[in-house]
């Protein structure tokens, strides 16, 4: 068993304990990301429940000890999720490190970043985790990308994989013009659903890099944890088989986007983006300290004799967040793909982007992904 401390310099670095619960959060809500937008991904009122579906889920904390036997401050945590994900089509164990945040006085001191490594390295992993991580970064968030994909010593190499664009809907109710092209109509699905869900899920999961596992165990089990349930599921059936589907999933329970502030000028233009923003529809943006209340459009699978149904798919989802008094729906596609050409189409939307990058030790091979098959990790789940 591994040893749950690790010391580096006037660090230490330890893996949460059950009791380190408000101190995570604390961490977590007080630091945002950079960028026009800076966000804290809190994780109210359980930081420990958002590891929903993992087969392991840690945070690591960074405390400060200037001197030794002093109980110093905590500056610092860093959340390793993993999850199954199919890798060039076949389940593997996928580690993903999100919630990479060093407190202000902090934030210039390599030395928290490089033990942070370390500890997470040392601390965590068992013989069947992929040796790699996923991560990602706002691609504007200039100064992270630079730090951390400089190679500097004693750090990780981050390659990066490609870019992932968030599109943020704003909910409305379906257009009468609105119909299916896959050949019948958006409905609720039923718990009788559940089986073909996972098989059409599954079978397009193999076909994608980085997407989620979906069978009928993983998601009942997203069920009973989760938030989600079988009636948020919208599908397309076509003479009676089901053909695609997507699902609306309100995270907000346990995981909440908080705008901590904007850059200088955003600050200064926002009253005018909003009213820009009344006028044409689409979502505004919060005060500081304000909450981005949305859901997330996951799940999203298509079979080849339904390739046309995404507007469908989102069209319903749009319709049915409105319903529930959800401004905002999100979904995510790699940069270059087709669908999120399409989405760039559609009334009333905005789009973020990120880069997806593999974190892995100078001794650690980079991976060799088949780059036949389109990057499609779950936005929900990062």
């Amino acid at each position: 068993m591994n040893e749950r401390r690790f010391l580096a310099g006037d660090f230490e670095y330890r893996v949460a304990r059950r009791e380190d619960e408000p101190v995570v959060r604390g961490v977590l809500a007080r630091v945002a990301t950079g960028g026009r937008i800076q966000l804290s991904f809190r994780r109210e009122p359980d930081a420990f429940a958002a590891g929903l579906g993992a087969i392991s889920h840690d945070f690591v904390l960074a405390r400060y000890l200037p001197d030794r036997g002093t109980t110093g401050e905590i500056v610092g945590v860093c959340e390793r999720v993993v999850r199954p994900c199919f890798v060039n089509g076949e389940i593997r164990r996928l580690p993903y490190l999100a919630g990479l945040r060093v407190i202000p006085e902090f934030r210039h001191r390599l030395k928290v970043l490089r033990g942070g490594f370390e500890a997470v390295r040392h601390l965590l992993g068992e013989p069947g985790d992929l040796p790699w991580s996923l991560t990602s970064i706002m691609s504007d968030n200039a100064i992270a990308r630079r730090l951390l994909s400089a190679n500097l010593r004693g750090m990780p190499r981050y390659e990066p994989l490609g870019e992932l664009s968030t599109f943020a809907l704003a909910a409305q109710p379906r257009s009468p013009a609105a119909h299916a092209r896959a050949g019948g109509e958006a409905h609720r699905a039923v718990a009788a659903d559940l089986p073909a869900l996972a098989a059409l899920l599954m079978q397009r999961g193999r076909e994608q890099q980085l997407a989620g596992v979906w069978n009928e165990e993983s998601l009942q089990a997203s069920f009973a944890a989760g938030g989600l349930r079988i009636e948020d599921f919208v599908v397309l059936r076509d003479g009676g088989r089901l053909r695609a589907c997507a699902a609306l999933w309100d995270q907000s329970a346990y995981r909440q986007l908080v705008v901590a502030g904007y850059s200088s000028w955003l600050a200064r233009a926002r009253p005018l983006v909003n009213v820009a923003a009344r006028l044409c529809g689409l979502p505004r943006l919060p005060p500081p300290g304000g909450q981005l209340r949305a859901a997330y459009l996951s799940h999203v699978a298509i079979d080849g004799a339904a390739r046309d149904a995404l507007p469908d798919l989102v069209a319903a989802a749009r319709c049915e967040a409105m319903r529930r008094d959800i401004p905002v729906v999100l979904m995510g596609w790699a940069t270059d793909d087709a669908a999120a050409a399409l989405l760039r189409k559609l009334p009333k939307q905005r789009e973020f982007r990120s880069q997806l990058y593999c974190v892995r030790w100078p001794d650690v091979a980079a991976p060799t992904l088949d780059a036949k098959l389109r990057l499609a990790p779950e936005l929900a789940l990062l």
